[in-house]
């Protein structure tokens, strides 16, 4: 599990129909009340912008895959596309 979910809830838990904020955006509180009153389902992450979502996804896949393999495979790529003209890819140290 991925924070006591399976793969598939985490992630459409954290990017369905979701809003996502960082943990320093200065309008974190507005958007936690906007969550609170039901207005958007809203996410905070420690930072925003392809090249964090592509950190932050490879850490999370990366403990999981470990953990339910044994240490047999590990993830050491992860590519996130907003649309087609912005990408970015986190690579294994």
């Amino acid at each position: 599990t991925i924070d006591g979910m399976s793969v598939k809830e985490y992630f459409d838990y954290m990017f369905d129909h979701t809003v996502i904020v960082a943990e320093d955006d200065p309008f974190l509180n507005a958007f936690k009340q906007m969550d609170e009153a039901g207005v958007a389902q809203v996410r905070v992450i420690p930072a925003t912008g392809a090249e964090k979502f592509a950190e932050y996804i490879y850490n999370k896949l990366n403990i999981f895959v470990k953990e339910e393999t044994e240490g047999r495979v590990r993830v050491t790529k992860v590519t996130f596309m907003e649309h087609g003209k912005n990408a970015a890819s986190y690579l294994e140290d």
